[in-house]
Order: C-alpha cells, then sequence, then structure tokens
C-alpha cells in the first residue's frame, strides 16, 4: 500500500517571522517569503524553499535600495507591514497575503506562490550544432536541428495565483496580437514573436501595478476563476507591488527599471521607410521630392540588404549601391532630414563579422546569433557598427528581429498559442538558459545604447526595435507592432495593442502605417486584404485612416511590403486628407516633444487608455478604439465608407475640434468625413502649438502659440532643451509653467506675467 508523502504545511509558526523594519522573513515549512519597503510606497515580495534568497542584482532594474516600514503589527491570524499607502497584511495560517490602498478596504490579493524545482539545460556554449539556414519573409534563419544539451543550473517553475476584484481592468503585460484592452478573462502567452512583445508588468484600475524581476517566459491566465501567472524558470520569486493610480503605477515602474531615455526631437517628426529603398541616390531623392512637395518627413530609413550581396547581418554598406555613404548622409542633413539603417543580431556565417565573433567563441547555439548577453561580445557588436555604420553619420538603429527566435514564422499554417509559446521557449533556452530567454532584446539595446554612448554625448540613441524587455525604455528604445497585415480589424486592433504596450511601461511605440502586408503571400502571417494595392479605392481609404490615427502616436511612422509607402502613391481629397495630419503632427511637435521631456524627467507615458484617467468609469476603462495622447483625446476611424463615428466623451466638458463645439461626458455621434479624425480636449487644457512647418528644425525655430480650451482653469508646464544630446540629464534645461484662470480668461506664468494665447472653440 501506498503511503502519502508528507506535503509541507504553509503555516508560518510563532517566531517564524523576524526582521529589522526594513525587511522582514516569514518561513513556513513550505517555504519563505520576505517583505521589504523601497521609496514611493513599493513592497518587493520574495519567495523561495531554499535556505537562503538569491544574491545576484538585476540587470533590468536599477534602483532597489530598501527604506524602513512606516508600521508592522501582527495578531494571531495576521501579519502586517505599512509603507505609505500601501498595507500589506499576510495569513499565518496559509501565507496568502491582501493588499489595502490608502485606507480603503481590504482586498484579498494573492492565493498563494508556488514553486517546483528543476534541472535546466541548455545547448553546451561552442558545441558543434546541426542547423539549417531558411528564408522566411522575417529574412535569413539559422535553425538548429539537433545539439548537445548539458545542465544549466537549477530553477523553479512558479506560479503566482492572485485574486481580482469583479470591476478591477488591468492594462500591460507588452504588446498582445489583438483586443480587447482590458486583460481580464484572457489567457496570454508571454514570448517573443513577429508581432507579440512580452513583459512582465501590469497596472490595475483597483490602484496598484505589479512588476516580476524575471527574464523568462510567462503565462497570464485569467479564463478561469482562478486567476495565475506561471513562470517558466527563475532562481527564485521575486516581484513588486507598486502603489497608486495607473499612472502612478508605470511611475513607479520607471523609479525601479529606468526612466526612459528622451529622444532627439526630430525623431517626433514624420519617419518614412518601406521594404525598401535600394540605392543612396533613391532616398536622398525621396526626401529632395518630400522637401520640394511640401511634405513633412525628418528621417528616411534604409531597411534590409544594405550589406554586400549574399553578406545577411554584416554591418556594412554595399559599395555599388552606396557608393559614398557620408554624401549620402551629408544630403540628408543639409535637408534636415536624418538617417536610419535596418541592423540585425544574426551575421550569416560567410560573413566577416560573424568571423569576429566565431573567433573569440562570443556566438549562441546555431552560429549565426551574437551572445548579446556577454558584456565582451555586445562591446565587438558595437565596434563592427561604428566602423561599418556609425563613422558615416548614421543616426539612428532599427534592430531588427531583436527576438531574435521567431519559430512561429517557420510555419506555412497558423499554429497554436501553445504550440509557439512552447517552441519559441525552448528555442530560446536551449541558447541563452530559461530564466534569459526573453530578455533578448534587453541586451541587445544594451549593446547599442552603451557603444554609442561611449562615443559621444551630442547625438541620443534612437533604436526602432520589435522586441522589449523590463527596463528597456532607459536604452532609446522605440517598440513597433512588428509585420501586420493590412485590413479592418488589425487598424482596430492596433489601438488596443499600443494601448497596453504603452501601459507597460514603453512611452514610445509605433506601427506600420496601412499594414506590412498589403496583399496575400503564402503563408498565413502574408495575409493583406488588398490584392490590387493602391488601385483599390478601399486600401488608399485604409491608408488615410490609418495615416491620421498614426499621426498621434509617439512615433510617426510608415514602412511596409507589397506597395510602395510614399505619400504620394494619393491622389486628390485621399492625398490632401492625410497631408492635413502630416501638418498637423508638424504643428504639434513642441506639444509632443515636451510631453516626452516631462516623461524623460518624471517618468510617464504620451499615450494611455481612458481607465487610467477614469478608473471608476466602468465604460471608459473598457473602451477599445479611443485613447488619450496627451491632453488629446483621439477616435481614430475604423470603418470603411464611414461619414461619423460613435465616441465616447467621460464625465467633463469637451472640445471637439473639428467642429468648435463643446460636448459634455456621454455617448456622441460626432462627423468624420475622409478628412477628419475626431479629436476632443478637455477644458481647461493648455498646449503650444507650431506655425506650418515641415521639419522638426523649422518647427523648433519658431515660438509657439499657447493654445486654451476655455470652461475650467488649467495648468500646464512646457519643457524645453538643446533637441539632441544629453545635456538635459545634467539640468540642462527650461521648465516654463503656465496658468489659465477662466473667469479672468488670464494665461500667466509662474510670475504672473500675461502670456498672449489663442482660445479654442465657440468662445473663441
Amino acid at each position: 500500500m501506498l503511503t502519502a508523502p508528507h506535503r509541507p504545511g504553509r503555516e508560518i509558526p510563532t517566531g517564524g517571522i523576524g526582521g529589522d523594519g526594513t525587511c522582514y522573513t516569514l518561513k513556513s515549512e513550505y517555504g519563505q517569503m520576505r517583505l521589504a519597503a523601497l521609496p514611493r510606497g513599493i513592497v518587493r515580495v520574495r519567495f523561495t524553499r531554499r535556505e537562503d534568497f538569491v544574491s545576484n542584482e538585476s540587470p533590468y532594474l536599477v534602483n532597489r535600495a530598501g527604506v524602513s516600514f512606516d508600521a508592522c503589527a501582527q495578531d494571531e491570524e495576521r501579519f502586517c507591514v505599512q509603507n505609505g499607502g500601501l498595507s500589506m497584511s499576510v495569513n499565518k495560517k496559509d501565507g496568502s497575503f491582501a493588499l489595502q490602498l490608502n485606507g480603503g478596504e481590504r482586498t484579498d490579493f494573492c492565493r498563494a506562490l508556488r514553486l517546483e524545482e528543476y534541472a535546466a539545460r541548455r545547448i553546451e556554449p561552442g558545441a558543434r550544432a546541426v542547423t539549417e539556414e531558411i528564408e522566411t519573409a522575417d529574412g535569413k534563419k539559422t535553425i538548429v536541428r539537433d545539439a548537445p544539451r548539458s545542465d544549466y543550473k537549477n530553477l523553479y517553475r512558479a506560479s503566482i495565483e492572485l485574486s481580482f476584484r469583479p470591476d478591477e481592468a488591468i492594462y500591460g503585460f507588452g504588446q498582445p496580437e489583438t483586443a480587447p484592452l482590458n486583460l481580464r478573462g484572457r489567457k496570454l502567452y508571454l514570448t517573443q514573436m513577429n508581432r507579440r512583445i512580452a513583459v512582465p508588468f501590469f497596472v490595475s484600475t483597483a490602484g496598484y501595478g505589479l512588476l516580476i524581476d524575471c527574464g523568462c517566459p510567462l503565462i497570464f491566465d485569467d479564463e478561469a476563476k482562478n486567476s495565475c501567472i506561471r513562470l517558466s524558470g527563475v532562481g527564485e520569486l521575486d516581484f513588486y507591488v507598486i502603489p497608486g493610480s495607473c499612472e502612478e503605477a508605470v511611475r513607479g515602474y520607471h523609479y525601479l527599471t529606468g526612466k526612459p531615455a528622451l529622444l532627439p526631437a526630430w525623431a517626433f517628426g514624420y519617419i518614412q521607410s518601406q521594404e525598401r529603398y535600394e540605392t543612396q541616390d533613391e532616398i536622398v531623392s525621396l526626401v529632395r521630392t518630400y522637401r520640394e512637395k511640401g511634405i513633412g518627413v525628418d528621417c528616411a530609413v534604409l531597411d534590409w540588404m544594405s550589406w554586400p550581396d549574399g553578406m545577411w547581418g554584416q554591418k556594412s554598406f554595399n559599395e555599388e549601391r552606396f557608393y559614398d555613404p557620408r554624401a549620402m548622409t551629408d544630403a540628408l542633413h543639409e535637408m534636415n532630414a536624418r538617417f536610419m539603417i535596418s541592423i540585425w543580431p544574426n551575421p550569416n556565417p560567410k560573413t566577416k563579422d560573424n568571423a569576429e565573433f566565431r573567433e573569440k567563441n562570443l556566438l549562441l547555439a546555431g552560429g549565426a546569433i551574437y551572445d548579446a548577453t556577454n558584456p565582451e561580445a555586445r562591446k565587438l557588436y558595437w565596434e563592427q557598427t561604428k566602423v561599418g555604420l556609425y563613422r558615416y553619420g548614421v543616426d539612428a538603429w532599427w534592430c531588427d528581429s531583436s527576438e531574435p527566435w521567431t519559430s512561429e514564422w517557420s510555419h506555412k499554417e497558423r499554429p497554436d498559442e501553445a504550440e509557439t509559446f512552447f517552441e519559441t521557449s525552448a528555442t530560446a533556452a536551449d541558447a541563452l538558459g530559461m530564466d534569459r530567454a526573453n530578455a533578448f532584446a534587453f541586451y541587445h539595446a544594451m549593446a547599442l545604447y552603451e557603444g554609442q554612448r561611449g562615443e559621444e554625448d551630442l547625438k541620443r540613441v534612437v533604436n526602432l526595435t520589435r522586441s522589449a524587455w523590463t527596463g528597456q525604455q532607459r536604452f532609446g528604445a522605440i517598440l513597433w507592432s512588428g509585420d501586420i497585415a493590412a485590413g479592418w480589424e488589425t487598424l482596430k486592433n492596433q489601438i488596443a495593442i499600443g494601448l497596453n504596450m504603452s501601459a507597460s511601461g514603453f512611452p514610445y511605440w509605433t506601427q506600420d502605417i496601412g499594414g506590412f502586408f498589403v496583399k496575400k503571400g503564402d503563408a498565413w502571417y502574408w495575409d493583406g486584404d488588398f490584392e490590387n494595392g493602391w488601385d483599390d479605392p478601399e486600401f488608399r481609404e485604409l491608408f488615410v485612416r490609418w495615416y491620421q490615427y498614426a499621426a498621434f502616436l509617439p512615433v510617426f511612422r510608415g514602412h511596409g511590403t507589397d506597395v510602395r509607402r510614399e505619400l504620394t502613391n494619393l491622389r486628390g481629397k485621399e492625398y490632401e486628407a492625410a497631408l492635413k495630419y502630416n501638418r498637423l503632427r508638424y504643428r504639434l511637435l513642441p506639444y509632443i516633444y515636451s510631453m516626452a521631456g516631462k516623461i524623460a524627467l518624471e517618468g510617464g507615458l504620451m499615450m494611455r487608455p481612458l481607465g487610467f484617467d477614469y478608473p471608476n468609469d466602468e465604460k471608459a476603462k473598457n473602451t477599445d478604439d479611443e485613447y488619450l495622447f496627451g491632453d488629446f483625446l483621439v477616435c481614430p476611424v475604423t470603418e470603411y465608407r464611414a461619414t461619423s463615428r460613435s465616441v465616447y466623451l467621460p464625465k467633463g466638458k469637451w472640445l471637439e475640434l473639428s467642429t468648435g463645439r463643446t460636448l459634455t461626458g456621454g455617448l456622441h455621434e460626432t462627423p468624420a468625413p475622409l478628412d477628419t479624425l475626431p479629436l476632443f480636449v478637455k477644458a481647461g487644457a493648455i498646449f503650444p502649438l507650431a506655425g506650418e512647418c515641415g521639419c522638426s528644425d523649422e518647427a523648433f525655430r519658431q515660438t509657439p502659440v499657447f493654445c486654451v480650451v476655455p470652461g475650467a482653469n488649467g495648468r500646464y508646464t512646457y519643457y524645453s532643451d538643446a533637441l539632441d544630446g544629453y545635456g538635459y540629464e545634467r539640468g540642462e534645461y527650461t521648465l516654463k509653467t503656465l496658468y489659465w484662470d477662466d473667469e479672468k480668461r488670464i494665461l500667466a506664468d509662474e510670475d504672473g506675467n500675461p502670456v498672449v494665447c489663442r482660445l479654442l472653440g465657440s468662445e473663441e
């Protein structure tokens, strides 16, 4: 007869709690938990079943220094600590814990923490692997078919079993591929893929955020009654409860992981790309044509194949097509434009770059991807980039395929989500170890950021990259939504997925205007709806609507394949409708850049779900197709031939910019002809506006006019600096605060001096 093995108990016995005011350790038979206080009311929770906690520092966080708890108390049932407005109480009987925010009602938060130890394995570094090189729409990939594996380290499979309130909305966890925005009731497989980005952080309208310090793939499962987060491989459970509103929780995330690096002002102008421009003459001609036609543009992009033919990923120019790269960048700079180039982490084994990595044993399993987790490899990657590209005047990097394992794209038919999660996780774990399998992009971005920062202080790092991990915002990262397919449903989904990416602590996000794939190919992902491209009036309308929406994204960028992507492919009213929003974007650059500057100082976001500002409004926190861009409420049009759309306005007075009407909260039908994106600004808003201009340099040579929406008192702080370089880190910036007195109809500065302004709306 079998005898049941003893199940370790979770009860915390008398004498099982010890601490010194800054942290407390609670021991049960099952494991031990440690609670620590940090600034901003943050509480760190660690849990292990080993004798000691992990001692090494996390690469993803920059601030973990503790402070003293404000209070500590216990009774027969609970042990309680308080840090600022956050109180956390642990049930001594079972180790579950609850939260109390700002003296409110205590609510259950975590039912249990579970750990299962296993011996993790990976491919031996330097091992001889059987590989195969395959062609995909995502570039040439080297696939490991077989290789010897060995023990790597002992890790835990872990889970955090959560309790959510019924009315609680949560946002974040990176970038899913579909809506809805509110992640309640969803199951998310959080590993890095072409169209998905995993970030182990979410915020809640209940007044907190949760950041898990790990590098492994995760699964968030809220489909069943018992919600949980499962982790594939950690040395211990280590997470941070960050109290405050959604916006405050994001700022807490930025405190822990680093504030977003400020992009140069030009990066908020229009970035023109396509798959692909092939010669330096074509790139220079592109910008010259835009200048001649009065189309605003600030950056031209060279997609893949800058390298010599057959040398995939080599960081050098093809001398036949780019015969004088310095002359090319000089010509662009003379026209007040910049140059971005696509670079990859997987130099082909035939390349010189690959040989240098191979000689120093700095390649991952398979022999094509450099080991970005190795500081020596990161240094070499930058040296190759500097010698082959940067010295010619390159202004920005496009780190494509920064996952760089996109196993879902090796299937002709769309695979199941769970299948691709485990397949991609296993591939990444073979190369990096399961505890870092989601974090390649973090280290890759670090290579570019630290490398360029080591060269000079006058040019800010700009890194358009397809994947991200905790803390990567401090490396000048811009994320985009991958190789999406053109269609109205895709456009609508982009709103929700972009907001979740933003809520994950990444203020700079963009996408391929019009969708990357326009037509249908032989693989599941090449699935655009428009076989006739620009000849199809529906595609032209889709492009216009997408362009209008993109003008109110943090980064404004066009890109794609199948058809050319210049604005000049439109004609007549469609061209004018898109051009109108190109020009509006440039007039708003002082406002957009000021918003970014304040985020670099304080943390925060450029665009956010309505639930951030209206957490008690059930309709607002579940709205998928509207969002806040600073003070602007943006309502993209996502239906073909629409001439109006229904909008939801939260409580308050809102100015409809296209009509000058003042509307109050609730549902409204608003006009949306082809040349109109419904935009609203709340009463009391103040924002700077430039005059007509075609590039960022022109926008910032002007003195902006401050616009005011009457109807309420207002306050606005205007940020300004040198527009590039890192002087702002040394305090080389100015902040000018303006106040609108609605009763007196006066805009004044901090000293009470009147400021000339323009009143908007029916009261103008």
